[in-house]
């Protein structure tokens, strides 16, 4: 093979690889420096000349001049070295070209072959940073294959991978579709780089919000949280320095026009859009939209969030989803309570703080009660009515009155 030959090869490999023509003709070099060392031995110098325009390809070794040899690799008989360089003396550095034609095709040729191995691991860090720049980001793709546990999406040079579990259930697959979903992991492997995607993400409504609220990209509002059931419901925290913007109508858009696209691009997918607060009481109520609240307060390590009876259902969600979602984006474990139950709860913790004394009963009703072991109200309203009749030696309609009077007590205090 000549320097035409290998010239040649360099602009072919360039073209069909589409890189710079100087990094393939530098890889080149390295690569037959690499193959001249394994002939002459790792101590051997080797050169490798390659004009800018890869018309010339000049190949040295470079030996000390010596009087007597005693590593062939690196040295050179000052008698040889006289007929190259008729002022060589001992220890001078003589360059002796090796023509292409006795290095050989087929040392060449596996020079090329390791050219273009090195091309493709270039290719494939090349395209690997690419993608590792795009993590947390949003692609587009075609649908190229549908199998049980994954679905690979066509995202240009290579494929992608959406898991079952980075689907929305809600979404329809067909092959050839086109599909958005965010890359959230880039793994290196030696075939290339692996890409996997999600559409179940946080960041992929993160990062859909920002696309289509200006107000966000800009810094105007900023979305403080996000807490997902991906398909199903999301909550979505926003807050604005700006007095004169309303952040949850900027997300939500006129008419709704931008919280639908959102909507629409995840099948469906309900967005609850909140106003965050540092005052975590009144987060927690909006959190819990769209079912209203009548108080929050904190016990042990939760809060308690008490709403109207009707809003019960609605403040829990379907299968527990409404409460579950509100506890994650405020970060708090909640609990729900209807009024009417919070209420009786409020009315047997005072009924067994309240005596018998407290009650302003006659002294012969206290004594009949306290016959019966009753010693508070909670006694009196807990005790089945039959059974406290029994024990006390009264009537039933008497303990039935007597029942009502503590209620109406306790109520009233």
């Amino acid at each position: 093979m000549n320097s035409k030959e290998i010239s040649n090869l360099i602009t072919q490999i360039a073209r069909i690889r589409n890189v710079d023509i100087t990094y393939v003709a530098e890889t080149l070099k390295l690569a037959i420096i690499a193959g001249l060392k394994r002939r002459f031995g790792p101590d051997a110098e080797i050169e490798v000349e390659i004009t800018p325009d890869v018309s010339e390809i000049r190949v040295y070794i470079v030996k000390t001049v010596a009087m007597s040899v005693y590593e062939p690799a690196i040295e050179i008989e000052k008698s040889e070295a006289l007929k190259i360089n008729s002022e060589a003396k001992a220890g001078d550095k003589l360059r002796i070209e090796i023509p292409l034609e006795e290095i050989g095709r087929s040392a060449i040729r596996k020079a090329s072959d390791e050219l273009i191995l090195k091309l493709r691991e270039a290719e494939r860090n090349k395209m690997f940073d690419e993608f590792n720049r795009k993590r947390n980001e949003i692609i587009s793709g075609t649908i190229s294959k549908i199998s049980k546990d994954e679905i690979a999406v066509n995202i240009g040079l290579t494929e992608a991978i959406l898991s079952n579990r980075d689907q929305l259930k809600t979404d329809h697959y067909r092959q050839g579709a086109p599909i958005k979903a965010l890359v959230y992991r880039v793994e290196k492997t030696p075939i290339g780089p692996r890409i996997y995607l999600s559409r179940t993400h946080n960041d992929f409504l993160k990062k859909l919000l920002i696309k289509e609220v200006p107000e966000i990209r800009e810094g105007i509002v900023e979305i403080k949280g996000i807490a997902r059931a991906p398909g199903f419901r999301a909550k979505v925290a926003v807050t604005t320095n700006d007095e004169k913007v309303d952040p949850v109508g900027a997300c939500v858009g006129y008419r709704q026009s931008r919280i639908q696209n959102i909507i629409k691009e995840l099948s469906g997918e309900k967005i609850d859009i909140v106003m965050f607060s540092k005052e975590i009481n009144g987060f927690i109520s909006r959190a819990l939209a769209p079912a209203k609240t009548k108080e929050v307060f904190k016990e042990g390590e939760s809060y308690f969030v008490i709403v109207p009876d009707e809003d019960f259902s609605i403040a829990i969600g379907k299968k527990g989803q409404n409460v579950w979602l509100a506890s994650n984006l405020v970060g708090v474990r909640l609990e729900v309570l209807k009024a009417s139950d919070y209420q009786n709860r409020l009315l047997i913790n005072k009924a067994k703080k309240v005596t018998l004394k407290d009650l302003e009963l006659s002294e012969e009703e206290m004594t009949k009660l306290q016959d019966a072991q009753v010693l508070t109200a909670f006694d009196i309203l807990n005790i089945p009515t039959e059974q406290l009749a029994i024990a006390s030696n009264y009537e039933p309609e008497k303990i039935e009155e007597l029942k009502k009077v503590v209620k109406e007590r306790l109520w009233t205090e």
